[in-house]
This record gives structure tokens, sequence and C-alpha cells, in this order.
């Protein structure tokens, strides 16, 4: 336990840390790059994502089932040989885009000069993420902290000079600029990093072991994407680089909800893993995982009309905007649950099905809700979109893979997440009526520390 606490004390510290940076960042500049080039940013850091997913072949989506697989002896090596993969696809993917540029060009509506950057950061983005997934099945939560908070305050330090150094009418590609460069560097230092630590660069085993669960998790990942960004993408094109820009900061805003998800998560599922692989009871964490992201979930909806308003008041018509992502997101921790189950059962070929139909569903929703709806339309796609996820999970785990033995029933959580939507339309209905708000989240705050000193255990 004591070993526990400490991994999730680190990750929740290393959260804390990045969203401050982010909210600081994102407030920053809101004020610099106005509606219209925030937009163009969003749209951008999107389509590097995207790169990201397709270019490496998520080949760190199976570092995890490597740790059950092979000796610890033999991570080292294992780790060089997938990263070389990546990186050899990658050069091919870059080969591609170099012959194909006007075409890709056109397509994202970008100069030559912004899809290289684009390129450049897809693949740092891919290997520090690639670092993260090591320290983080590793146990080694103080190494993650030191390199994402790195990444975050030099991408931050480096972008405000660029933008400051640039025209007015030139800021959004400072943004862009400061972003390629931080994440390029770092990724070409963790990517000799690793490939110096195992020395091993083919190894048809490793290679046919990675693609096997990889290929699935790149799809996964991509539908996961889509299905949360394809929609500033859309409201770009069918409502103008303004509305992105409004929408963009209401979805960052929103987003500190996942990156505490994903801060809880890392520290939740190494232990999952280990206590499905020696046959203990996985219910009690789950419950615990539950009510901490719960309770945090209804805190932030709570308190959030307020913060969101320190933005310039051009943003303020996103506010609406923000509760209806947090909803999303706690559906998407949810997922956690099913999707782990899945992961641990190596199959994720339906971990891919799923999202992907989910993800085309998002699509298809997004463009009549846009038409209709506006940005509201968008979000509410998402969320519904979420929801067709979460179900076709749960239920293949419920009902085909675990059957009875699938831990998590129907009883576990939906009195934490009907909890949390009552909590949530509250926070629109009662708008106004802040100091009411705020006293319920402080009280909520204190009653769940409590909880977690007679549990003497965060997770």
């Amino acid at each position: 336990m004591k070993k526990q606490n400490r991994i999730a004390i680190l990750n929740i510290s290393s959260t804390v840390l990045l969203r401050s940076i982010s909210l600081i960042t994102t407030y920053l500049f809101s004020w610099l790059l106005g509606t219209s080039g925030t937009g163009v940013v969003s749209v951008y850091t999107t389509w590097v994502s995207v790169a990201a997913i397709v270019c490496t072949l998520q080949t760190n989506g199976s570092l995890v089932n490597a740790r059950i697989e092979y000796p610890e002896e033999e991570q080292s090596r294992y780790q060089s040989s997938v990263m070389t993969l990546s990186l050899l696809f990658f050069l091919l993917c870059c080969g591609l885009v170099a012959i194909f540029i006007k075409p890709v060009t056109t397509l994202l509506k970008m100069p030559a000069m912004m899809v290289a950057l684009l390129m450049w950061q897809a693949f740092g983005a891919f290997c520090v993420n690639f670092l993260n997934s090591k320290f983080t099945y590793e146990f080694k939560a103080g190494r993650n902290m030191i390199l994402s908070v790195a990444a975050a305050l030099s991408t931050m330090i480096l972008s405000v000079a660029l933008i400051l150094l640039m025209p007015e009418n030139r800021r959004s590609f400072g943004r862009i600029l400061g972003m390629a460069v931080t994440y390029g560097t770092l990724g070409v230092v963790g990517c000799v990093y690793v490939l110096g630590r195992g020395k091993t660069f083919f190894r048809p085993e490793y290679w046919k072991f990675c693609l096997t669960l990889a290929l699935p998790v790149m799809f996964y990942n991509l539908s996961d994407l889509l299905l949360g960004h394809s929609d500033i993408v859309m409201v770009r094109h069918m409502a103008g680089d303004s509305a992105a820009g409004i929408y963009g900061v209401a979805f960052n805003f929103g987003n500190v909800m996942f990156t505490i998800f994903t801060a809880l998560n890392n520290s939740w599922t190494p232990f999952f893993f280990e206590d499905m692989k020696q046959g203990r009871d996985v219910k009690p964490q789950a419950k615990n995982f539950l009510e901490l992201f719960t309770v945090l979930s209804i805190g932030f909806v709570l308190l959030t009309r307020e913060v969101f308003h320190l933005y310039r008041r051009e943003f303020w018509d996103g506010t609406v905007l923000v509760p209806i992502f947090v909803a999303s997101y706690y559906l998407n921790f949810l997922c956690t649950f099913p999707i782990n189950f899945e992961y641990y059962h190596k199959k994720t070929k339906v971990v891919a099905a799923a999202t992907v139909v989910s993800s085309l569903v998002n699509i298809a929703l997004n463009y009549f809700f846009i038409l209709r709806f506006g940005m509201i339309g968008a979000a509410a796609a998402t969320l519904l979109s979420h929801c067709l996820q979460y179900s076709a999970h749960y239920l293949y785990c419920r009902y085909v893979l675990g059957k009875k033995r699938y831990p998590f029933g129907i009883r576990l959580w939906v009195p934490y997440a009907a909890i949390f939507l009552l909590a949530a339309a509250f926070s629109v209905l009662a708008s106004g009526l802040w100091p009411l708000r705020w006293g319920m989240g402080a009280a909520l705050g204190i009653w769940e520390l409590l909880r977690i000193r007679k549990r003497k255990v965060l997770l």
C-alpha cells in the first residue's frame, strides 16, 4: 500500500503541476492569440496527434503486455526493438508526405513548413509518450513527473518568447514553432535513450508480438482521438476559426479532468494488472478509484463557471460547453474498467472495433448537430458517442468476455454515475448561485479527504 500511495501521490502532484501550467498557458495564449489564432493552433495540435498515432504504429501500446510476456532482463531489449520499428515506419511516412506534399497541404490547409513541423512534433510527442508508458509500468512515477513538467514548462517559455518576436498576424506560428521545437528535441533525446539502453534494433519475435497488439491499439487510439477531436476540426470547417478557438479553449479547460483521470489511471492500472495476474480481488481499489474521481469531477463542475470567466470575454460562449466535456470525460473514465479488462485478456481488436464504430457515429452526429446547434451540438455529439462506446465495452465484458467473472458490474458504478449526473445538472441550473456551488464543492472535498485518511490509501 505504501508503494501504491507513493506512486499515486507523485502522479497526482505531477498532474497538479501540469494542469496549473496548462491552465496558465491556455489563459496566456488566449490573450496573445485571440479566438482565430487559438483556433488555428487547436486544429494544428489535433493533426499532430493524428500523425503521432498513425505514423508510429503506437508500439508503446504493447509495453504493458510485454512486461507480462517477457522477463525483466528482456524489457530494455524489447523496448529498443519496437522503438526501432516505430522510427523506421515514421521515416517511411515522412517520405510519403514529402512526395505528396501538395495534396497534404491542401487537405490540412497548412503551408509546407507547418506540415514539416507537424511531423517533427508528432514523432517527438510519440517518444515522450513512449517514455511515459515505460516509466508508468516500471513504477517510476518520479521520472514521469520530471519528464512531463520539463516538457510543459519548456514549451510554454519557448512559445511565449517566439510569439512576442513574431508580427501580430504570425503569432499562431510562434506558438506552433515553440511546441514543435520542444517536443521534437525531447523526442530525439528519448529515442536515443531507449535505443542506447536496449541495443536491440531488430528481433522478429518482438516485432511480431508488438504488431499483434499495437496495430489494434493504433486504430483504437486514432478512433478515440477522432471521438474527442474530430468536432474541433469540423467546427473550424463549418463555423470558422473563431468558433474553433472558443471551442478549443473550453475543451482544453475541461481537459483538466482528463489529465487527472490519466494520472489516477496510471497509478491504478499497473496494480490492476498485477492483482489480476495474482488472482486477487480488484473491487476494493476500483471502488476507491470510482469514489475519488467522481468527487473530483463533481467539484470541478461546481466551480468551473467562475474560473472559466477569467478568460477573455470573447471566449465566454464556451462556458456552457465545459460541463458537457466533463461528462464525456467521466464516461471515458468509466470505460477504463472494461477496456483494462480487455487489455489484460489481449482483446485489443475488440477495443479498437468498439472505438472505431463510436468515432464514425461521432463524425456523423457532428455534421448534423453542428448544422443545427453549432458548438453545443458538437459537444453533445461527443457525449452521446462516448455513451455508445462505454455501452459496447461494458456489454462485451459483462456478457461475452467476462461473463460472471467480470468484476465491475452495474451495481458497482451506477450509484457514482448517477450522483455525478445530478451534480452536473445542478451546476448548470444553479449557475447564478456561486456561493452555494462553491460551498458544496468545499464540503465534498473535505469529506473525501476524511475518507482517504480513514482508509489510509488513495486508490
